[in-house]
Parts: C-alpha cells; structure tokens; sequence
C-alpha cells in the first residue's frame, strides 16, 4: 500500500477500531459518526411495497448475467421493476475513501486489485462489467434506486475482508463511509445493512448504523439468545443454518427467533421445495431472498 494511503486509513480507523477492540462482545458505546457535509433534514421515503422479496444481487441470475450483471445498475433496475422489497448488493471500501458495489473473488479482489488498495478510478480502469457498465459507486446506486415511485430499498451486504489475512478496518471503514453517504442523500429509508458474521465488524457496524437509524442485520449462525445478549434485533441467515424439523444439530428455527422478538431474514431460497416452505412461514419471517425474484413473487401471489 503506498504511504499515503496508510496515513489516511490509519488516522480514519483509529477511533473505530479502539471501540471495537476494547470489547467484541459489547455493540454499545459505539462511535457517532456525523454524515460528510451535512444531510438532508428529512430522509426520503420510499413507495409502498406488497412484497418481502429481496432480489440477490439484483436478481442477475434470472435476468441474465450477461445483460444484467450482479451488482450492476441494470441487475438493480430488474429487481426495481419487479417492484421487490429490496435488491441485495455487496459493498467495498476503497483508498480514496469512496464506497463501491461489487463482488470480489476468492482472494477479495476486484478486476485484480484490493479494493482498499486502489482508487475507484483504478478500479473501473482494471474492467468493466459483462455488459459494458462500469463498476458502480454507492452513490450511483443509491441515486438509482431513489428513482420518483420506488418502492425498493437496497440491501448493502458489508463484506469480509479474509485474504490475504483478516482484515475487520476495511469492511468497518466501509460502513462509516456509506453512512456518511446515506446520511449526505437523505436515503436512510431507502438502505439496510446486513453485516458479516465477524463479530468485531458487527460491533462496529452495529453502532455506525443505529447512529443513523438504518437497519442491520447479523449474519451469524448464532442462537436467538447470543443476538438478544448482544442487543441486535435482526438475524440474515443462510437456509444453510435453518432446520426446517427442528431435529437438526447445530441448526436454528424459525420459531427461535420468533419466539425472542428478533427479526429473521433467510437466504438464498430458490428451489421449488424451499419456495413452498419459507413462503408458508411469511409471517414469521422479516424478508426472503432469492436468485428467483420474479419466480418468488408469482409463487406467493
């Protein structure tokens, strides 16, 4: 990492991270951060929506992936005429602290580099998308969703950051910055966060996102009663992590969560046999996600 860039991430993630080490189990007492510049007085509302689907990525893999790439604007833009609850998307920090919307491989790069380590300039200049788009920033993102009439909100997936080693500063600095970017647009209706299972990032994120009344969820496979101890109110889990009998070691319920008063939210429910038993649980259930939007929105109609 050039010295420049160590400087400034050092002197922006000092107050967080001293939060977050004193205590990973204690989200309280977290860092306030004000937006960049200001805000709107009153955040923006979205249009009513009759639906709890979210849109994974946008929906991509029923749209298309080469037209409508995942994270790209016209993925959103599906998941918005469909008229979906929210549209799922991955963000990344980068070194000029700006927030992106895109998905890293296996090594967390993006078009080769780390986005921590690279401008988005130098990011959009390393590729573009499948379908000629550039690599969006949250900005653009939000300006689109925010278009006269929509009902469908984003769902900001903070990332892990696990190569070349664990790294909970970028995915922290992450949400700081899309706060400040929320807070500057008056989208605060418009977003929700759900955060990685790290639970020094959760923390962290977790009073970064109260502070601006925006939603986030924990997606950690942990019992009702860890998320009530820690005071989160919304668990996003794999269908993974779901027993749908019960009898299953090491799995959660439904009814756990339910029974707690904490929101639950599962993810990705795509095949016919999981569409038939979440969409018989909706009312017990925050949102479900899917690579199938339009499919799900037919089958609970």
């Amino acid at each position: 990492m050039k010295p420049l860039r160590t400087l400034s991430l050092l002197l922006m993630t000092a107050a967080t991270l001293a939060f977050a080490g004193c205590s990973k189990e204690d989200p309280q007492g977290q860092p306030s951060w004000g937006g960049g510049g200001g805000g709107t007085d009153t955040p923006k509302q979205p249009g009513p929506c009759s639906n709890m689907i979210v849109a994974h990525r946008g929906g991509s893999t029923e749209a298309g992936t080469t037209a409508a790439p995942d994270n790209s604007i016209s993925s959103l833009q599906y998941a918005m005429t469909l008229g979906c609850y929210a549209s799922e998307c991955d963000i990344y920090w980068t070194a000029d602290n700006d927030v992106i919307v895109a998905h890293a491989d296996s090594q967390c790069k993006i078009n080769g580099l780390h986005p921590w380590e690279a401008t988005v300039e130098e990011i959009r200049a390393a590729g573009s998308l499948p379908n000629g788009e550039r690599i969006p920033t949250l900005a653009e993102y939000i300006d689109a969703v925010m278009a006269p009439g929509s009902c469908t909100k984003l769902w900001l997936d903070i990332k892990n950051i696990t190569s070349p080693s664990s790294l909970p500063q970028y995915p922290i600095e992450a949400c700081r910055r899309a706060c400040e970017i929320i807070k500057e647009k008056g989208a605060q209706n418009f977003v929700e966060f759900i955060c990685t299972g790290n639970s020094t990032v959760m923390a962290s994120s977790f009073g970064l996102a109260t502070a601006e009344n925006i939603p986030i969820g924990w997606m950690s496979n942990s019992s009702a009663q860890t998320y009530n101890s820690k005071g989160y109110t919304w668990a996003n889990l794999s269908i993974e992590y779901i027993s749908k009998s019960g009898n299953e070691s090491g799995k959660r319920t439904i009814d756990e969560f339910y029974n707690l008063g904490i929101q639950l939210s599962v993810f990705n429910v795509d095949t016919d046999a999981d569409i038939q038993y979440y969409t018989s649980q909706k009312g017990k259930l925050k949102a479900i996600c899917t690579n199938y939007p339009r499919k799900l929105i037919n089958a609970m109609k």
